[in-house]
C-alpha cells in the first residue's frame, strides 16, 4: 500500500503545470479577423469617393448648377442596371423643386419606354398631358409630374426606386409597367442577365451604390481583358437597336423553365414594390399593359409537344377574322401572342399579377388594355392605336392619360387648390389645341419607329434597313429631323432652327409652335422665353407677349421679366400693374435710362408727380441727350 501510494505521489509531480499555457486570449483577439476588413472596405470606399471615382448613382439630383433648386432624375443612373452596356437609355427630364413647395402636388410615374413615351419627344407622353390637364383645371397649384420611366428596365430597377422616391414625398404614384420582365435590364432573358435569384439580383443593385463594387468590376474587366482582348459590350456586339441588343435567351417557350421565371420575378418585385408604399400610406394607381395583337405577328413561332406553334395560331386567327368568326378570332389572336417565344410582349400573367396584387393592397386599378380593346375594331388592338408591338400611339397615350386623370378624379387625389370652372369637354379643346408637338415631332417619331421595325427582330437578322435606306427627304423637317437624329444637333436646337426659319418668312403662329414645343419640354429654361417675347414685342404682339413674360417671371423673376412686363402694362395703360414691375426692374443695377423713363410714366399716370420727376431725372442722368426724357422733365415740372 505504502509503494502504491508513493508511485502515485511520484507521478503527480510528474504532471506539468498548464494553467498559464491555457489561459484564453481576450475576446476582442477574435474579433480582429473580422474587423480589420471592415474598417480596410470602410476606408477604401471613403478614399473612392473622395476622389470621386466611377459613377455617381444618387437617386436624384442637382444636374445644373443653372438650376440649383430643382432636382432631376439622375442622367448616369441607368448605368446602375446596364453595367454591361456602352450607351445606357436616357432618363427624362422632368425637374421638380428641392423644397416641396406646400401648394405642390407631386406626382411619380414608374414604368419602361411606354411610360416614358416612345417613340415620341416627352411632351407627348401620357404623363406630360397629364400634367398639362392638371396645370389647366388647377392654375393655382405647382404640379410636379415626374416621369422616372426608362426603356428597357423592368421591377427590378422600379423596386430599387421606390426608396428614393418616398424621400421625395410624392401624393400619388403611377404604375404603367410589365413588358420588360424578360429582356429588360437584368430580366429572365436579358443579355444583360445576373442570376436567377432575386434575392441576388436585388442585392447587386444595392451594393451598386458603393464605389468598391464599380472598382471591382473595372477590375475584372481590365484582368479578363488582359487574356481575352477587350471586353465586348452588348453594343460592341451589335449594331442593332437597344431591343436588338437586349435579347439574351431569344427563344423562351411557353411555360418553360424561363418563362416560369420571369412571372415569378415581377410578382416578387411588385409585391415588394407596392407593400414599401403601403407601408408608407402612399397612394398608388396601377395600370394594366397592352399591345398589339391584331398587326404584330409573332416574333418566333416554336411548336412544342404541348403547344403548336404561334406562327400557326396567328394565321389561322387572320382567317376566321375574314370569315367575321369575331370571339373565335380574338381568342387565336390572343393565343398566338401567348405563345410567342421572344418574350417582348407581356404574357397574360403578367396583367393577372397586376390585378392580383392591386387587390391584395388595396390600391386602384385602371385595366389600360381593357381600355384599348374596347376602342378597337372587333375589340383586337392594332395600329390603330399602337405604332410597333406594343408601345401607344399620339391618341393612345392620350387615352392612358384620361384614364388615369379619370381614375384619380373619382378617387379625389386632386391638387388641393380650387378647381378651373371649365367643362371637361372645354378643356380637351384648349389641350389638343395647344398641344406641344409638331411636325418636327411626328418626323422623328417616323425615323424611330423606321430604325426599329426595320430591323431584328422585326425582320430576320442581317437584313439591311430597307425602310431607312428607301426614305424620302423632302423637305427642311426631314433634314432638321435627320440631324437629329443622328445626334448631330440637339432636339431643342432643331426646333429652333425650325422656328426661326418660320419667323423669317413672317409665319408667326409657326414660330410660335416650335417654341412652344421647346418650352414646354425645358419649362425651365429662360432663353426660350426671353426670344419668344423680344420677338414678339418687336412685331407688336404686345398682348401675345403677356402669358410668356406672367410664365417666366414665375419661374425666373429677373431684371428682363420686371423690365418687359412694366413696359408692356405701361403700353396697354394699366399704370397699376406697369408700377408695380417697373419700381422692381428700377433696383437691379442694370437699370437703364428706359426703364427710368417708362418708370416716371408710371408714377404720373398714378398721380405721383414727384416721384415721376426723380425717376425722369434719374433716366437724364444716365441719357442726357433722350429728347423723350427731356420733353417729359420739362411737363412734368410744369405740372409741379
Amino acid at each position: 500500500m505504502a509503494k502504491r501510494s508513493q508511485s502515485k505521489k511520484s507521478s503527480e509531480k510528474g504532471k506539468i503545470d498548464k494553467p498559464a499555457l491555457e489561459k484564453k486570449p481576450p475576446k476582442w483577439f477574435y474579433a480582429v479577423p473580422f474587423v480589420i476588413p471592415v474598417i480596410f472596405f470602410i476606408l477604401l470606399e471613403v478614399s473612392l469617393r473622395v476622389i470621386n471615382y466611377g459613377l455617381d448613382f444618387t437617386q436624384f439630383k442637382v444636374v445644373s448648377d443653372y438650376y440649383p433648386d430643382k432636382l432631376f432624375l439622375n442622367p448616369d443612373i441607368p448605368y446602375k442596371y446596364f453595367f454591361n452596356i456602352q450607351t445606357a437609355p436616357s432618363v427624362l427630364p422632368d425637374g421638380f423643386d428641392k423644397e416641396k413647395k406646400d401648394d405642390a402636388f407631386r406626382v411619380f410615374l414608374l414604368g419602361g419606354s411606354s411610360a416614358a413615351g416612345w417613340p415620341y419627344a416627352p411632351n407627348a407622353s401620357f404623363s406630360r398631358q397629364l400634367k398639362r390637364r392638371l396645370e389647366l383645371l388647377y392654375p393655382d397649384n405647382t404640379i410636379e409630374v415626374i416621369n422616372c420611366g426608362i426603356s428597357a428596365i423592368n421591377s427590378y430597377t422600379i423596386r430599387d426606386f421606390v426608396p428614393g422616391i418616398i424621400e421625395q414625398k410624392p401624393d400619388l404614384v403611377l404604375i404603367y409597367a410589365g413588358h420588360n420582365e424578360y429582356y429588360g435590364a437584368l430580366g429572365a432573358g436579358s443579355a444583360v442577365f445576373l442570376a436567377n435569384s432575386r434575392f441576388l439580383v436585388n442585392t447587386f443593385i444595392w451594393l451598386q451604390d458603393f464605389k468598391t463594387t464599380q472598382m471591382l468590376q473595372d477590375f475584372i474587366s481590365w484582368f479578363y481583358g488582359l487574356f481575352a482582348g477587350d471586353v465586348k459590350t452588348i453594343e460592341q456586339k451589335s449594331d442593332g437597336t437597344l431591343m436588338s441588343q437586349m435579347i439574351g435567351e431569344s427563344i423562351i417557350a411557353f411555360d418553360s423553365d424561363v418563362y416560369r421565371n420571369g412571372i415569378e420575378q415581377f410578382r416578387g418585385n411588385l409585391n415588394d414594390i407596392l407593400k414599401t408604399f403601403s407601408d408608407k400610406n402612399i397612394p398608388v394607381i396601377l395600370g394594366t399593359v397592352t399591345m398589339n395583337l391584331l398587326d404584330q405577328k409573332p416574333f418566333v413561332s416554336v411548336e412544342t409537344e404541348n403547344h403548336p406553334s404561334a406562327e400557326i395560331i396567328y394565321n389561322d386567327a387572320k382567317r376566321q377574322l375574314e370569315l367575321k368568326n369575331i370571339e373565335e378570332s380574338q381568342n387565336l389572336f390572343f393565343q398566338a401572342k401567348e405563345l410567342d417565344a421572344l418574350r417582348f410582349r407581356a404574357p397574360e400573367k403578367i396583367n393577372e399579377a397586376i390585378k392580383e396584387y392591386a387587390d391584395k393592397y388595396n390600391y386602384p386599378l385602371v385595366d389600360i388594355d381593357s381600355l384599348f380593346k374596347v376602342n378597337s375594331l372587333y375589340n383586337i388592338v392594332g395600329y390603330n392605336l399602337t405604332v410597333d408591338h406594343l408601345h401607344p400611339n399620339i391618341d393612345g397615350y392620350r387615352k392612358i392619360a384620361d384614364a388615369y386623370y379619370e381614375k384619380m378624379d373619382e378617387l379625389k387625389i386632386l391638387p388641393a387648390g380650387k378647381r378651373s370652372e371649365i367643362s371637361r369637354e372645354k378643356a380637351d379643346s384648349i389641350l389638343i389645341a395647344n398641344f406641344p408637338f409638331t411636325k418636327l415631332d411626328s418626323t422623328l417619331a417616323e425615323f424611330s419607329i423606321i430604325a426599329l421595325t426595320g430591323t431584328y427582330p422585326f425582320v430576320p437578322q442581317g437584313t439591311p434597313n430597307y425602310k431607312m435606306l428607301n426614305y424620302k427627304m423632302s423637305s427642311l423637317v426631314d433634314t432638321l429631323a435627320a440631324a437629329v437624329f443622328n445626334k448631330d444637333i440637339k432636339w431643342e436646337m432643331g426646333h429652333a432652327n425650325l422656328a426661326e426659319f418660320y419667323y423669317n418668312q413672317e409665319n408667326y403662329i409657326g414660330f410660335l409652335r416650335e417654341m412652344d414645343a421647346i418650352i414646354a419640354e425645358r419649362p425651365f429654361f429662360d432663353v426660350p422665353y426671353e426670344n419668344v417675347i423680344v420677338r414678339l414685342i418687336d412685331k407688336g404682339f404686345i398682348q401675345e407677349s403677356i402669358p410668356y413674360l406672367i410664365k417666366l417671371h414665375s419661374i425666373k423673376a429677373s431684371y428682363f421679366t420686371n423690365k418687359w412686363l412694366g413696359q408692356v402694362y405701361l403700353s396697354l395703360e394699366n399704370a397699376q400693374e406697369a408700377l408695380h414691375y417697373l419700381k422692381n426692374a428700377a433696383k437691379y443695377s442694370e437699370a437703364d435710362f428706359q426703364v427710368w423713363y417708362n418708370l416716371a410714366g408710371a408714377y404720373y399716370f398714378n398721380g405721383d408727380i414727384q416721384l415721376a420727376i426723380s425717376s425722369v431725372e434719374r433716366s437724364l442722368r444716365l441719357n442726357p441727350k433722350n429728347p423723350l426724357a427731356q420733353n417729359l422733365y420739362t411737363q412734368l415740372k410744369g405740372l409741379q
